[in-house]
């Protein structure tokens, strides 16, 4: 980010856009500070609170916030409590351009946070336990942190979307979704591929593809990247494992194992080896 021109940032733009040309002229942009939960920090002017609160270790919750992608503040997890302001303000999506005193943990931004995970948690089919994403779900983690310990507003018993299977990559559950809407920003933006949209207003939104058509049908690129900014199981990599033992075990095929050259490169280093280190010939035996 241009500390210098706040504006010229682009880092948070479409890959092929960064790094643009700005003409603002070079002038250094203000400081103000700020008191968040009784600390005062300086940032630069245009910087959001969710920023300023990360910088002095002040812990704010996101589902839709992300370091890769762009402001969306859809989600609402992140609303604060700023003094003199009449609602709650999305921390992720607020630039400080003056001084200001915020709350972060005060009883109206708990009890709110603790609504908006119950409403989300209304639409959200499926158990936990047999989640792939059981124990690294953004969603069950701020769940069991703000003492969600029942469905306030109920919860769905039977699944509301049919599960997409058609890729070879990526199982799509739209029952798991919470709007947050990283897919689409990372699709648009990082791969440049807009697979994704949010279709629908109110209660009615829903991320859907093309004419709401299967992932095998549509420009999918099986990149995963969606998969890996997911809050929720609602993305996640199709798990042919049952395929494969299915055809180790049987005695009539000979199975052969095959590697593409980023799995190479990048298993070394979950074995302590240097970023990049090729496994060429070492990994199969």
């Amino acid at each position: 980010m241009d500390l210098k021109n706040p504006s010229c940032d682009t880092t948070r733009a479409p890959v092929s856009q960064q790094g643009g040309v700005c003409t603002l002229p070079d002038v250094e942009a203000p400081k103000v500070t700020i008191n968040i939960d009784g600390i005062d920090v300086e940032v630069t002017s245009g910087t959001t609170i969710l920023e300023a609160a990360n910088q002095i270790g002040v812990k704010i919750p996101t589902l839709c916030a992300h370091p890769d992608l762009a402001i969306a503040g859809v989600c609402r997890m992140c609303v604060v409590e700023v003094e003199g302001m009449r609602t709650l303000q999305a921390s992720c999506a607020y630039p400080i351009t003056a001084p200001m005193t915020v709350k972060t943990q005060s009883r109206r931004v708990r009890q709110a946070r603790r609504h908006i995970l119950d409403l989300l948690l209304r639409k959200h089919y499926g158990e936990c336990y047999a989640c792939v994403r059981n124990g690294v779900c953004e969603l069950q983690s701020l769940a069991e942190e703000y003492g969600v310990d029942y469905f306030r507003f109920g919860h769905p018993t039977e699944p509301i979307y049919e599960v997409d299977t058609s890729s070879y990559a990526v199982h799509r559950d739209m029952n798991k979704c919470v709007l947050c809407r990283r897919c689409v920003r990372t699709c648009v933006d990082l791969q440049e591929v807009g697979v994704y949209e949010a279709i629908g207003r109110s209660n009615q939104t829903k991320i859907e593809t093309f004419l709401d058509k299967p992932l095998a049908d549509v420009i999918c690129i099986n990149c995963g990247q969606c998969i890996n900014r997911c809050p929720t199981g609602a993305l996640r990599a199709n798990d042919p494992t049952d395929e494969i033992w299915a055809a180790i075990d049987d005695p009539t095929k000979h199975v052969v194992i095959q590697t593409a050259p980023s799995p190479r490169a990048g298993i070394g280093e979950c074995f302590g080896l240097e970023p990049g280190h090729a496994l060429t010939f070492e990994m199969n035996t």
